[in-house]
């Protein structure tokens, strides 16, 4: 590669990087602000516990309905034509949830937010793939989920809750919902999934139906659906935690006000992007994706465990244990590419969006469950949250048992990249 060349990549990389972090910033903030969401909810639109359940939930759900066929989408079609159609369904989805004012209608804006934006951060990962060695696609594609999300965190949480304060629902949503139509029209125009002049990687010619059968194919291999499982947990239980009930936790059991629990869950989501960051490296340095992610989750457990067990900590005790879980959670993208290397490079798409499809499934169901817990035992009361913790503690067990049989593939190994 010429100086000229060079440069010329670099500028474009720079280019398309900037746009992904600008879109997933906006994405994400539907997603992290799940706690600042969830007060607003309740304050101005009388929503319950469980129906809140639902309402944040249910993005993720859709989400994960739509995955497999986003997959084939992703690789017949590519990144960049896939993302900035499917997020003018996310833009539809935002209007309609600004401007409603009970729960079916807040319901169906999530699910077009699901639908639309299912696959933002599987196409950071797969254009980041595009443009650098297979090496570094981890550490890249962290350093710009990182970027984003602690963007996103400081505008979904303390920022928000002011905004909903003071400029309302409504109009919260739909300024945020301008916003994302902008970066998608730029996404459209200009961010391209390979450098120019590089072609797209070659695939096999196959049939839509040939297409939906390599999956089935796919998940025959055991370390597969191995790693699948743990997917359950690359953002289920952040989301639970940090994205749903630790907002309505600091209000109800430790007495903080909205703004100040916005402020709360900003730190929260900054320690996430924190770890994100320096996970992003690590299985280079270790060389080990497999004991990177499982280290992660007994540091998850634990932390969740000390919670479950000590009954209404004091509030910088409660506020360490959940920066702490904030910044040990982000272990996506080393499973995304300890995933990817079990698949040939035509099947990369399909096995990041299985991958999602398990991961953003979950969330729905342990933001669900975990509604209808702290509803049973007696809505916002200490024990009811530590049963949420010790819930999510459950899940990454139980997913870390099946994942801990999978074959690990080391940076090193040339089957890890393509």
């Amino acid at each position: 590669m010429t100086g000229a060349t060079g440069h010329a990549v670099r500028s474009g990389a720079a280019r398309v990087f900037f746009i992904l972090c600008a879109f997933l910033t906006l994405v994400q903030i539907n997603r992290l602000g799940g706690g600042v969401i969830a007060n607003a909810l309740i304050e101005q639109r009388g929503i319950s516990p469980a129906e809140i359940g639902v309402v944040i939930g249910i993005m993720s759900l859709a989400a994960a309905f739509v995955q497999i066929p986003m997959g084939v989408l992703f690789d017949r079609y590519g990144a960049r034509l896939t993302t900035s159609a499917l997020s003018l369904i996310a833009v539809c989805g935002m209007v309609l949830f600004a401007v409603s004012d009970n729960a079916a209608g807040l319901v169906g804006g999530r699910v077009l937010l699901g639908f639309g934006h299912a696959g933002a951060v599987t196409t950071v990962y797969l254009i980041v793939l595009g443009w650098v060695t297979p090496d570094r696609v981890a550490t890249v594609s962290a350093r710009l989920i990182a970027l984003s999300g602690a963007t996103s965190g400081l505008l979904a949480t303390a920022p928000l809750a002011i905004m909903l304060q003071q400029a309302g629902f409504t109009v919260t949503f739909l300024l945020l919902a301008s916003a994302i139509l902008l970066v998608t029209i730029l996404i459209f125009l200009w961010g391209q999934d390979h450098p120019p002049g590089v072609a797209r990687p070659e695939r096999p010619p196959e049939s839509l139906g040939q297409a939906f059968s390599a999956i089935l194919t796919m998940l025959r291999d055991r370390d597969l659906r191995g790693t699948l499982i743990m997917a359950s947990c690359f953002a289920a239980p952040f989301a639970t935690v940090g994205g749903l009930w630790a907002g309505p936790y600091l209000k109800e059991v430790h007495g903080l006000g909205q703004t100040e629990a916005g402020y709360a869950l900003l730190a929260m989501v900054l320690a996430q992007n924190a770890g994100t960051l320096g996970f992003g490296p690590l299985d280079r340095i270790l060389n080990s994706r497999k004991r990177v992610v499982l280290g992660s989750c007994v540091l998850m457990v634990l932390l969740l465990g000390v919670m479950t067990v000590i009954p209404q900590p004091p509030l910088w005790g409660a506020m360490l244990l959940l920066i702490a879980f904030g910044f040990v959670s982000p272990f996506f993208v080393v499973l995304a590419a300890h995933c990817r290397g079990f698949v040939p490079n035509h099947l990369a798409g399909r096995a990041i969006t299985a991958m999602s499809l398990v991961g953003v499934g979950t969330i729905f169901f342990a933001q669900w469950i975990t509604g209808l817990v702290v509803d049973i035992a007696g809505g916002g009361s200490d024990l009811a949250y530590r049963l949420v913790f010790a819930c999510v503690a459950g899940l990454i067990v139980v997913a870390a048992a099946f994942y801990s049989r999978v074959r690990d593939i080391p940076p090193s190994d040339p089957a890890s990249g393509p």
